[in-house]
């Protein structure tokens, strides 16, 4: 991928029709209007994608049994932390991308891309290879019970063996992010979304392939993902092309991808690396609960995407601001971007509340009901608490667009081991409930902290008006 400078002119993109591709320049206009249109892409795709997620589960429980369906949701536990530490990564990338682009500052953004490149994928094969010698090690430490750790670990060697495609695709999707082209992402999310459904009924239900049929089908799509999303970029923006004048290694830009990219995905990794943890004190109540956490899950991931996605469009607007120097603009922001989020939380939680009975009965069977039960009254707790995510993420977005990635990692870390100590702490009898409970006491602890913090930042963003 090339980037060019072309001009001062807030514009960027190659010649298509006759006419010129403009910015999507968040540094100017109504920002309620600009949050939403940058949310709602990122959002559809992102529902999309835990959509397919979801279905993926359905087919496997549908044509392969409980027990695979309970061995995929323990594979998916090891999966997101792998798949989150390079979509961390590129979280942290694409500030830098958001950042120089805000500030028009093109020759810059053109040597990052390179930069980051490298690093991507120089970590995915570490991942990959680390991840395919320790499995077995991995499976054991998170007490996985013996008759689901065949079915976790023929899942986990395909995905292993794809990550090199969840690292593609995840860059470039962070490119397309940072430059306001969100709506590519979902287009490319849609299609793989086709993809993996069609391979799932092909190689899970009709071969009768099962997990492996399913994890087949998962690479195959973020393949395909990739696949689009760079042959978007590559066709039309002739100017996003690397040449050989910008494969230049420089070591401050290395050091400063490294420093944002390192803790964005030490960030993300260390939420599920708790998430593991977690998911260890559930696998040791037995099947019936990782069944039950499995489903509610599933749904807990498409319910909490709107959280993400709002964060993440608040994220872009404040660096592209903050970028541009203007600080008022990032306050006001951070402060309406917060309101849109409260509001959707409690709306969503309201929906919630009284569809998680039929939700779950599409992922679990009917002669479950100790899982059905377990499942219900886990998201009916959650329902309460949710607004505690959603007002954490306001927060995590606001800090990530600053640049303070370390404040946003010091707070999901903070949330993550309450959650994780909670979670052990609590009396075994109390079963899922003592998950959604430390979850909320780590959100409380979490929003308690970033308060704190933002107040003391907020003077040094509304410095940047007499810089």
């Amino acid at each position: 991928m090339h980037f060019t400078t072309v001009g001062k002119t807030g514009r960027i993109g190659g010649k298509r029709g006759g006419g010129e591709m403009k910015n999507a320049t968040l540094t100017r206009g109504k920002i309620d209007r600009q949050l939403i249109g940058l949310a709602l892409p990122l959002l559809a795709g992102s529902l999309v994608q835990q959509f397919y997620n979801t279905v993926d589960m359905m087919i496997v429980s549908r044509a392969a049994g409980d027990n695979a369906f309970a061995a995929v949701g323990v594979a998916s536990s090891v999966m997101n932390l792998f798949f989150y530490l390079l979509v961390g990564l590129t979280l942290g990338f694409s500030i830098l991308y958001a950042n120089a682009y805000g500030a028009e500052d093109f020759p810059r953004l053109r040597k990052y891309c390179f930069t980051t490149g490298v690093i991507s994928v120089g970590v995915t094969l570490a991942l990959s290879g680390g991840g395919l010698l320790f499995l077995q090690p991995i499976l054991t430490m998170i007490q996985t019970p013996a008759e689901l750790q065949g079915d976790c670990a023929r899942y986990l060697s395909w995905i292993f063996a794809g990550l090199i495609f969840t690292c593609l695709y995840n860059l470039l999707a962070a490119l397309l992010r940072a430059v306001g082209r969100t709506a590519v992402t979902l287009y490319a999310l849609a299609a793989a979304m086709v993809c993996n459904i069609g391979l799932d009924l092909f190689l899970v239900a009709g071969l009768r392939l099962g997990v492996a049929g399913a994890a087949a089908a998962t690479v195959s799509a973020q393949a395909l993902s990739a696949l689009l999303c760079g042959g978007y970029l590559f066709r039309h923006y002739p100017q996003l092309r690397l040449t050989r004048q910008d494969l230049v290694f420089q070591r401050h830009l290395f050091r400063q991808s490294v420093q944002y990219g390192s803790v964005s995905a030490l960030q993300e990794s260390s939420l599920y690396c708790g998430k593991l943890l977690v998911q260890s004190a559930v696998n040791a109540m037995g099947p019936a609960a990782i069944t039950a956490f499995t489903a509610a899950s599933c749904i807990e991931n498409l319910f909490l995407a709107f959280g993400n996605s709002g964060a993440d469009a608040l994220s872009v607007f404040v660096a592209q601001n903050q970028g541009a120097r203007q600080p008022e603009r990032v306050r006001e922001g951070m402060r309406r971007g917060l309101r849109l989020l409260l509001v959707t939380s409690v709306a969503l939680s309201l929906l919630l509340a009284f569809l998680r009975q039929p939700a779950l009965s599409l992922l679990i069977s009917a002669g479950n009901s100790a899982a059905l039960q377990a499942a219900s009254s886990y998201l009916g707790a959650m329902c309460l608490l949710y607004i505690l995510s959603f007002w954490a993420n306001g927060y995590q977005g606001y800090f990530r667009g600053l640049g303070r990635i370390s404040a946003a990692f010091c707070g999901t870390l903070l949330q993550i081991t309450l959650r994780v100590v909670f979670t052990y702490l609590f009396p075994a009898s109390w079963g899922l409930l003592s998950v959604a409970l430390a979850t909320g006491l780590g959100w409380v602890v979490m929003i308690a902290f970033q308060t704190c913090l933002s107040r003391r930042l907020t003077a040094r963003v509304m410095a940047l008006r007499s810089a």
